[in-house]
C-alpha cells in the first residue's frame, strides 16, 4: 500500500534593482533570459514555490518483518513565478520507503495465560527478566515494546511471534519468547499477565495463528 502526503507552500520575494541588467533563470539545465530590465530602478515580484516531495510506503516480503528501508530519498521541487510567469525549475522526487513483512513460518497453535505469582513461579522468566509489578512487556531493540510469552524449547529465547485470531488480544499482537513451562509444548504458548487473578477466561483458546518472524536473538 502506498500513502501519498502532498503539501505546498511558497514565499514571495520583492526586490529593488538599482541598475539595468538581464535576468536569467536556469530551466532544465538551460539558462534562459526571462526579462530584460532597462530602467534605472524597477521593483520586481518573484514568487518562489517549494513543492514538498511525496512519501510512498511499499511492502517488501523479503525484508525482515518491521524493518524499514529507504530506497529513494525525497527531493523537494521548485517553481518560480516571475512577474506572473511560472517557470518550472525542478520537479519533486518522491521518497520511497519499504517496510519488511518477511515471515519465517506460520503455525496454528493454542494459547493459555499465566501470572508471575503462579505455583512454582519465582517472579522472573526463564530469560531472566523480573516480571513482577506488572512488568509484562519487553523492550526489543527492533520491535519495541512487546508482550512476553512462554513457549516450547524449539523456539529459542528472543523468538518473535505475531499472534492472530486471539479473543483476548483482539488485534494481531507481537510477542517475544522469554519463558518456558512444563505444560507448554509444541505450538502452545502461555501469555504473561500481571497476576494469576488478572488472566481473563477467554485467554485459553485453540486455533491461534502464530507467525514466526524472528527465531531467537
Amino acid at each position: 500500500m502506498k500513502h501519498k502526503l502532498p503539501k505546498r507552500f511558497g514565499t514571495i520575494i520583492k526586490i529593488s534593482i538599482i541598475s539595468a541588467f538581464s535576468v536569467y533563470v536556469v530551466v532544465t539545465s538551460k539558462v534562459e533570459v526571462v526579462h530584460s530590465l532597462s530602467t534605472p530602478e524597477l521593483d520586481t515580484n518573484i514568487v518562489q514555490n517549494i513543492i514538498p516531495y511525496d512519501v510512498y510506503e511499499e511492502v517488501n516480503a523479503n525484508l525482515d518483518y518491521g524493518e524499514r528501508k529507504v530506497i529513494q530519498e525525497g527531493i523537494n521541487g521548485l517553481t518560480i513565478e516571475y512577474n506572473g510567469v511560472k517557470v518550472n525549475v525542478q520537479k519533486p522526487q518522491s521518497k520511497i520507503i519499504q517496510t519488511g513483512k518477511k515471515i519465517i513460518s506460520t503455525v496454528v497453535g493454542s494459547m493459555t495465560g499465566y501470572g508471575p505469582d503462579c505455583v512454582g513461579c519465582s517472579g522472573r522468566v526463564g530469560a531472566g527478566q523480573d516480571v513482577r509489578n506488572g512488568n509484562i512487556y519487553y523492550n526489543d531493540k527492533t520491535y519495541g515494546k512487546i508482550r512476553i510469552i512462554a513457549a516450547d524449547a524449539k523456539y529459542p529465547y528472543g523468538t518473535i511471534m505475531r499472534i492472530s485470531n486471539s479473543k483476548v488480544l483482539g488485534e494481531p499482537t507481537l510477542a517475544i519468547v522469554m519463558d518456558r513451562g512444563s505444560a507448554i509444548k509444541g505450538d502452545k504458548i502461555d501469555l504473561l499477565f500481571e497476576s494469576e487473578a488478572s488472566v481473563p477466561g477467554i485467554t485459553t483458546q485453540k486455533n491461534i495463528t502464530l507467525d514466526i518472524i524472528r527465531l531467537g536473538w
